[in-house]
């Protein structure tokens, strides 16, 4: 889709399907895009993608008949090996994949971790490009508070996957009242999140989606930055790379905590994971986000 009026539409009906029950979403698409298929197919990705932006190691264990119902041939795979890793049971299921917990499966150590396979559908062209993002992204990364990259590969049928460190934290904002973390405390764990995101920087990445959901603080206490699905590469300038899969995720976002730039469709660059992190802080100090927002458009965001 393209130019402000088709971007207005599709944003309004997508807000407008967040308001119903995740059952009645798909129906009431259908009916309002009866005349566009284009804006139809376009708010189906982003209801697909949106269910999985919060994050995806973070979503309890489960059990597969709790997941949404497109994902059930995918639950053929517990059980199986995907390379030297044993598929143990579901943890959850975004708009790429399905996320879940697996242990090695070979003599070489015992360790469990989060294995990700990309989800095939109407929409995977994009969202396999969104994937393989991702893993080029994470390869790039080892700092101790980003969720590591432990493998990847494809599986037999020849859908990609990753295996991560499996995170079991909850995401920073709770932890820090239920901790019942000081003033001091609070910015001392900000602290250690901003040179996280300060190591992307240097490397060239841009998170974009830097909220409480990605950032998980483990019982030892330490944050993990998680869910890379939307970042943006960087050339070696400083500038935004041409990054096609990243640029059809341009608004995949939480405008919550979204940058001006990224809401106005321009170009992300690390100033916009700084405006992010201003956002958490305020709602680390205060308990309250600083504005709410009450729009549809873009220029009313």
């Amino acid at each position: 889709m393209s130019g402000p009026a088709s971007w207005a539409d599709a944003k309004r009906v997508f807000e407008a399907a967040l308001d119903l029950p995740e059952a009645d979403r798909a129906a009431f698409v259908d009916s309002v895009c009866a005349g566009s298929p284009a804006l139809r197919d376009e708010i189906r990705s982003l209801l697909t993608w949106h269910n999985g932006s919060t994050g995806f190691l973070e979503t309890p264990a489960g059990k597969v008949a709790d997941l949404p119902a497109e994902t059930e041939t995918a639950a053929r795979l517990i059980g199986t090996s995907v390379g030297a890793w044993r598929i143990l049971d579901a943890i959850g299921s975004g708009g790429m994949g399905v996320v879940y917990r697996a242990e090695r499966a070979d003599a070489a150590f015992r360790r469990n971790a989060a294995l990700k396979v990309v989800r095939p559908g109407p929409d995977s062209p994009r969202i396999l490009q969104r994937f393989q993002l991702e893993r080029e992204t994470l390869a790039a990364l080892d700092h101790p508070n980003i969720a590591r990259l432990m493998d990847g590969g494809t599986t037999a049928d020849g859908q990609p996957f990753l295996v991560m460190e499996l995170v079991d934290g909850v995401p920073i904002d709770r932890y820090c009242d239920e901790v019942r973390l000081s003033i001091e405390e609070r910015l001392d764990l900000f602290r250690t999140v901003c040179a996280g995101v300060q190591y992307a920087h240097e490397n060239l990445v841009v998170h974009r989606d830097l909220k409480p959901d990605n950032i998980l603080v483990t019982k030892d206490g330490v944050p993990k930055l998680l869910d890379f699905g939307v970042a943006k590469i960087l050339s070696r300038d400083g500038a935004p790379a041409e990054d096609p899969a990243a640029s059809a995720a341009t608004w995949i976002m939480t405008p919550d905590y979204a940058s001006p730039e990224q809401v106005s469709g321009r170009p992300s660059t690390t100033a916009t994971d700084v405006y992010s992190l201003g956002v958490l802080l305020y709602v680390l100090l205060t308990g309250a986000r600083p504005y709410r927002l009450t729009g549809t458009t873009p220029a009313a965001i």
